[in-house]
């Protein structure tokens, strides 16, 4: 969740492409939940990850979003629908923004202590945003962002969960978007309710 500064930050993937598509979805994402973040690829160097800053390093005013190039290496070599996990990766950290930016991180990770329920509130971020997607398309793959977060956890809790409390995150604001049509701001504040009262 928190970087160190020192990442190699790369401007484009090298799929132009895909460069082109993700910069939609980014455009889609930053509009939904009133955030302006940088966004780059880095050198995650045999450590695939992405992440998220509040700091300013590409003159973007609401923090920074870095994806590692190894991690969408490994997303694109995905089975099935690769494009819906590298978007349910850039919502997560999306949700990362949204923290920084609202200062729910304050109560979420104070002192950056146990960021649990930081990475519980992006995960519901992420379902939401998918949520939103499938109702707009209903085609959309909205299962894909559970079970790409779900991959990501453990069976042991560490910093982000296990893969089964990552994957009930994603449906539970997949839920707030898809069932119950409330508005970004609403499902914000709905999943820092839920982050809250996860132990």
């Amino acid at each position: 969740m928190f970087e160190n500064g020192s990442e190699q930050i790369e401007p484009r993937s090298g799929n132009a492409q895909l460069d082109r598509a993700l910069a939609q979805t980014l455009a889609k994402l930053s509009k939904t939940f009133d955030v302006l973040p940088g966004f780059a690829y880095y050198r995650d160097n045999g450590r695939p990850n992405a992440l998220a800053t509040p700091e300013v390093r590409l003159q973007r005013t609401d923090g920074t979003v870095l994806f590692g190039l190894e991690m969408l290496q490994m997303l694109l070599q995905r089975p099935e629908h690769p494009d819906a996990s590298i978007v349910a990766v850039c919502a997560h950290e999306f949700g990362h923004i949204v923290g920084y930016k609202t200062r729910l991180i304050e109560k979420l990770a104070p002192n950056r202590r146990d960021p649990f329920r930081a990475e519980q509130h992006a995960d519901y971020i992420a379902g939401f945003f998918a949520g939103m997607r499938k109702l707009e398309r209903s085609d959309f793959p909205a299962i894909v962002f559970a079970t790409t977060q779900q991959s990501f956890g453990g069976t042991l809790r560490g910093s982000h969960g296990t893969g089964q409390e990552r994957g009930e995150a994603v449906l539970e604001g997949f839920k707030a978007a898809y069932e119950r049509k409330v508005t970004p701001a609403e499902g914000i504040q709905l999943g820092f309710q839920y982050a809250m009262t996860r132990k």
